[in-house]
């Protein structure tokens, strides 16, 4: 989308049926009138508008098309050949289940392209699906499946603008915005900001305690001193501090176990082996020859 102007569906804050307040109105009916959120979702696809029909070569077989925003109210005026804005409605996998015809573009474009602002609600590794808002309808859940090579994490639940293509019958995402820093860049007329594309996301906070252990930060525990040996008593050798008895003491911070007695088990004692000779009470044997 750099090069070229936001279609005026884009830019608008103003729901459909709302136009004339625009002009002609105090303050006062401004500020009551509620503030429009700016998410939507626009596909540019170039195609021929006639008799309130439209065609394009790039636009998958049995997708229904019906006419939407400026088209509706001026299908005459819109009418022709050019590159369309239309809003799409895809399933949770991605694929476009029907388009709403918006206008016709007045300016040269080259390329179809998909530019999706809203609420990010489920993001993986496969597909995006966000929330959208478009003017004057109701909100819907449209489903991007990521382009080849774009594999950057993006946080659910938070407001992106997804930039992508139309390939076959789903929308591909190539790189992404935080939704606030880029209306905030158009506005201001300020470069954009960097674009999450392929696997970075300049925009995500490093997890906690992983920023110290890449910089280094950890402090390495304080070497322990070598033992040394108690003082001689007098008139004997210095006893080493292996065979000191220390009393035992928890670590700080926890709590010491419960004592606990090992558990006895009873046994019969073994019987002693006989003294006495296995020949004990019986006559001695006659001598030989007797």
């Amino acid at each position: 989308m750099e090069g070229m102007a936001e279609p005026v569906e884009a830019q608008e804050a103003l729901p459909a049926g709302e136009e004339g307040t625009r002009e002609g109105v105090g303050e006062e009916r401004r500020e009551k009138r509620p503030p429009h959120p700016p998410h939507q979702a626009v596909l540019f696809l170039p195609g021929v508008l006639r008799e309130g029909l439209f065609h394009a070569e790039r636009l998958p077989r049995g997708v229904p098309v019906a006419l939407g925003g400026k088209a509706l109210k001026d299908p005459q005026g819109e009418a022709g050949e050019g590159v369309f804005a239309l809003w799409p409605r895809t399933d949770e996998g991605g694929r476009i289940l029907s388009l709403q015809v918006a206008s016709r573009l007045r300016e040269p474009y080259e390329g179809p392209q998909a530019v999706v602002q809203g609420v990010l609600l489920y993001a993986d590794r496969e597909r995006l699906v966000l929330l959208i808002l478009p003017k004057g309808g109701e909100g819907f859940k449209v489903g991007l499946k990521r382009a080849r090579g774009f594999a950057a994490r993006l946080e659910p639940k938070k407001a992106y603008r997804v930039e992508g293509r139309l390939g076959g019958p789903y929308l591909l995402a190539e790189r992404a915005w935080p939704l606030g820093k880029y209306l905030q860049a158009k506005k201001e007329g300020q470069p954009l900001p960097p674009p999450i594309q392929g696997r970075e996301n300049p925009y995500l906070e490093p997890e906690k305690g992983r920023a110290k252990r890449e910089e280094g930060g950890e402090e390495a525990p304080p070497a322990k001193e070598p033992p040394r040996p108690s003082p001689a008593p007098s008139g004997g050798k210095a006893i080493p501090e292996k065979g000191r008895e220390k009393p035992s003491q928890p670590p700080k911070g926890r709590k010491p176990l419960p004592r606990r007695d090992p558990v006895r088990v009873w046994r019969a004692p073994e019987e002693p082996p006989d003294p006495a000779p296995p020949d004990l009470g019986r006559p001695r044997p006659w001598a030989r020859g007797s």
